[in-house]
């Protein structure tokens, strides 16, 4: 006696097991790739801030040398020369300080703001996601060799534009005061007159 066997069903759902693993090794690719987008995208932006803020920096620095005009005494003009060479001398490295508080940044932070409110302190703007990411991230910049000291001034929310509501926007502003790490030293220079003045008052106050 023959017994018929049919296998075309079972060869049926062999096809569908393997269309189902294609399809999800398709997404996981795609997912992939459009996050290494994504990543790519906030770095280049990112950069391109930094640059335009160090070219602004240098502009300004410019702007300054091109202000000084000469005089006609030679005495003013080498003391206006000396006071530029000082400050070309003394200040502060700021494109590695940047490339630091960039590296510290959680995923989905960036710079919106950064201005030196004295030699060695700035104000910094980041905008998150998460309202939390603003904490994580004044934790790591405590922890830098290159940070004296920091503070979270504020966190305020940030209304979407409806029509870029799609977009991956952050939704958290947070302003931070930080001061730095300053090796330059400041020299204070004292004439000798005042000294004698000094001197002169304690001695009366002795009397």
């Amino acid at each position: 006696m023959l017994v018929d066997i049919n296998l075309l069903p079972e060869k049926e759902r062999e096809r569908s097991t393997l269309l189902i693993a294609a399809l999800v090794i398709i997404g996981v690719a795609i997912l992939f790739w459009a996050t290494l987008f994504i990543l790519s995208h906030r770095l280049s932006k990112e950069t391109v801030q930094v640059e335009a803020q160090i070219s602004g920096i240098q502009a300004s620095q410019a702007t300054i040398r091109e202000g000084l005009q000469p005089t006609t005494d030679a005495g003013d003009r080498e003391q206006l020369t000396a006071t530029v060479d000082w400050a070309e001398a003394y200040r502060f490295e700021t494109l590695p300080l940047l490339r630091e508080l960039i590296a510290l940044l959680p995923e989905r932070g960036f710079f919106v703001s950064f201005e030196f409110t004295a030699p060695h302190e700035s104000n910094v703007t980041v905008q998150f996601d998460d309202k939390s990411d603003a904490a994580y991230y004044l934790t790591r910049v405590k922890t830098s060799e290159e940070i004296a000291n920091a503070t979270l001034e504020s966190l305020t929310a940030v209304e979407l534009d409806e029509e870029n509501d799609a977009q991956l926007l952050p939704r958290f502003e947070a302003v931070y005061h930080m001061e730095f790490h300053d090796e330059r030293g400041v020299v204070v220079e004292v004439d000798e007159p005042a000294d004698v003045d000094l001197e002169e008052q304690e001695d009366d106050l002795d009397a």
